[in-house]
């Protein structure tokens, strides 16, 4: 019999995915409503996904930040999150970016997908180990998912802008994007939000294997991605600001430092539990 949290997770797989389906016919067409409807079935799918979390904690008797299924709910959340907030505060300013909420909605259907496919092991509520046993616990992986749910977004823009640039017309089927140097200037305010997040992940993260290993490094294969994730931000940022890079080249930095962070999240964690990682816990095992 399916527990609550998994009808929850179901529900909002479900309603973020029909959201991104109720985003892509709102680019194409010229009715407002749409574009609400779209918003208001996102941020049912947030609460749906909140609620999840909130379960998994009562269930767990802990912040539900441990395992790796735990990890994809977070992250999904934040994603979710991030974006309507950031849909929200730039609809006030500058103007409409609904259509991006197709693409950053997805990749929380893929995170929210991938981890209901984990074995019921996996999904399973499981003891903190020693080391998870910290204060820093809710700092490090909040800052984490954060930051990830920022830079999802703005991939979700980045790769918007590279779409755009391709059909730039007025006549085109997208009709409701913004033009790409807004979608440019989106993208870049969405990463300055990201960037001081993705510094604290490392911040955290070294107090805390202090005060859990009695050292700050250990060039740990996840404590080295993180790093190199932060240092591609660190690279957008400085292209943007001392080079003068603009456009398609810098779309192309956020979408690579996107999939470094994918790398980071999970690709880190399989090698993790074939070597002697201290993170060996962050694979589910």
């Amino acid at each position: 019999m399916e527990t609550t949290e998994g009808t929850l997770v179901r529900l909002a797989f479900g309603l973020y995915l029909g959201a991104a389906v109720v985003y892509v016919i709102y680019a194409a067409s010229q009715a407002r409503r749409v574009g609400q409807l779209a918003s208001a079935v996102a941020w049912l799918g947030l609460g749906a996904n909140t609620a999840a979390l909130v379960a998994r904690g009562i269930l767990a008797g802990r912040v539900p930040y441990v395992s790796l299924y735990e990890y994809l709910l977070a992250f999904a959340w934040a994603v979710a999150a991030v974006y309507l907030v950031f849909e929200w505060r730039y609809a006030a300013a500058r103007g409409d970016l609904r259509p991006a909420g197709s693409l950053a909605l997805l990749i929380a259907v893929g995170l929210l997908g991938y981890g209901s496919s984990l074995s019921s092991e996996l999904k399973a509520a499981q003891t903190l180990m020693p080391v998870l046993k910290s204060n820093w616990l809710i700092f490090h992986v909040f800052t984490a998912v954060v930051g990830y749910g920022a830079a999802a977004v703005a991939t979700a823009l980045a790769v918007l802008y590279l779409v755009r640039s391709r059909w730039p017309g007025p006549g085109s089927w997208l009709r409701r994007v913004p033009a790409p140097a807004d979608l440019d200037q989106a993208t870049y305010r969405c990463i300055a939000f990201a960037f001081p997040f993705l510094a604290l992940v490392n911040i955290t993260g070294a107090v805390w294997a202090y005060d859990a290993w009695g050292r700050y490094w250990g060039w740990d294969p996840k404590e080295t991605w993180s790093l190199i994730t932060w240092f591609i931000y660190v690279f957008y940022l400085h292209a943007r600001f001392r080079s003068g890079w603009r456009g398609a080249r810098l779309a192309w930095v956020a979408v690579i430092g996107f999939a470094i962070i994918m790398f980071t999240f999970l690709g880190v964690n399989l090698l993790a539990a074939f070597s002697e990682s201290l993170h060996s816990y962050a694979s589910g095992s």
